[in-house]
């Protein structure tokens, strides 16, 4: 597939598709984060493919319009944060996992908490190999600094020749909401999909305290190759010195060299009320060609000003990036 350039990013009339959620999994399953995208064009099936993470697991979710979604299948038990690499083929999942001592200290394994990163393969999106280990918070040591061992929000692209797997590093919780983030942006090499991965000896980005916007967590990433740079819509988390809270944003950023990025434009903030009113959590980038659009898929949460006694419901909005032609 071609490249697009930094430009039809940069340069696109990005707005809100909706001021309220285009979807939100059934009751049962109250927070819906970390979407993973598969536009039609690219699918098997001609379908729109969702995959995203519940309480449950990584789930997988098909649709014929992008805005209803019927569930598929639990892909991958307790996984979080899932994202999608095609290569001729073959699709490589890539996820997070780990497990949890549910507030019992007595319990508490530092074996058995570190989390780690997995793949699974599949040509059909339906049937996943076994998933095998490719990255492992306890060989990361600044993955503790905040917390126990954490790793989140991987993403493969190819790179050089060979292949760079970012992921986010070590775990902050906002001082106000409790919601949980990442502190560090980081990556691994490898020359072949599965591993063996050389990780970066420093984070390449991290908690900024003098910042106009990485001051509380840098948060969540989505990568998009272009053809002249890397670009990255980030989830940011900052301290709103008018609101006097925690808030978050959605971020364009680029980059000439993968380690180095600057903030493009702020391309969303979320609002003072409402569904998305907590924070964004996540999003997910895919370009459409016959639309000439851009369409950025993003988890956010917020409580009820009704109910404010309900659980937190995270719920998936859209921003979209209209193209500009010459």
């Amino acid at each position: 597939m071609r490249l697009l350039d930094k430009a039809s990013l940069t340069k696109a009339v990005w707005s809100s598709y909706s001021e309220e959620p285009i979807w939100q999994s059934p009751f049962w399953e109250s927070r819906l984060c970390a979407p993973c995208l598969i536009m039609p064009e690219e699918s098997f099936d001609g379908s729109w493919h969702l995959f995203a993470h519940t309480w449950l697991g990584i789930e997988h979710y098909v649709s014929t319009s992008g805005f209803d979604w019927q569930r598929v299948s639990l892909v991958a038990f307790r996984g979080h944060y899932p994202s999608l690499y095609k290569e001729k083929n073959t699709w490589y999942l890539v996820y997070e996992a780990h497990d949890n001592d549910y507030g019992n200290k007595r319990r508490l394994n530092l074996k058995k908490t570190v989390s780690r990163i997995y793949i699974m393969t599949s040509t059909d999106l339906s049937l996943w190999s076994r998933p095998q280990v490719i990255l492992s918070a306890a060989d990361i040591p600044y993955a503790s600094d905040y917390s126990l061992p954490r790793l989140a929000h991987p993403q493969l692209i190819s790179w050089n020749g060979g292949y760079r797997l970012y992921f986010t590093a070590g775990e902050v919780r906002m001082y106000d909401t409790g919601q949980k983030a990442s502190a560090y942006l980081s990556y691994a090499d490898g020359n072949f999909l599965t591993g063996s991965y050389e990780i970066a000896p420093r984070p390449v980005m991290g908690i900024d305290p003098d910042g106009k916007y990485s001051n509380l967590a840098v948060g969540s990433f989505s990568f998009v190759v272009c053809s002249d740079a890397l670009m990255a819509f980030q989830c940011t988390f900052f301290f709103d010195e008018k609101e006097r809270r925690s808030r978050s944003a959605i971020l364009l950023l680029s980059s000439r060299d993968g380690e180095h990025f600057e903030v493009e434009k702020e391309l969303m903030r979320s609002p003072e009320n409402g569904w998305a009113s907590r924070c964004f959590t996540s999003c997910t980038v895919s370009y459409r060609a016959e639309e000439n659009t851009w369409y950025c898929y993003y988890s956010a949460n917020g409580r009820s000003a009704r109910h404010p006694w309900l659980p937190v419901r995270e719920k998936l909005g859209l921003i979209i990036g209209n193209v500009k032609r010459d």
